[in-house]
């Protein structure tokens, strides 16, 4: 299954997006870990799902714009976490 890592804001983003992904129908399993002077998680999730359909999702989720431009197909060690504001 596709690994992907990004940030989250907070916890509540992150309840916030496994709802919307339930909702949605797409199948998961997370994993996170919260900074210890910040409310900010780092996530790795495994997904049969597409990165646009991650973003897409996350889209639909308030307060979802750093999961979007740190999402990125790579475990957690790979990834910088750097917003890419591109996206």
């Amino acid at each position: 299954m596709p690994l992907y890592s990004f940030r989250a804001e907070c916890q509540a983003d992150l309840d916030k997006l496994t709802l919307a992904l339930r909702t949605r129908g797409i199948m998961c399993s997370m994993r996170a870990t919260q900074d210890p002077q910040f409310p900010d998680c780092a996530v790795e999730l495994e997904t049969d799902a597409t990165v646009q359909a991650i973003r897409d999702v996350m889209r639909s989720v308030e307060d979802g714009h750093v999961m979007v431009e740190t999402l990125r197909p790579c475990q957690l060690a790979d990834n910088s976490l750097e917003r890419d504001y591109g996206v």
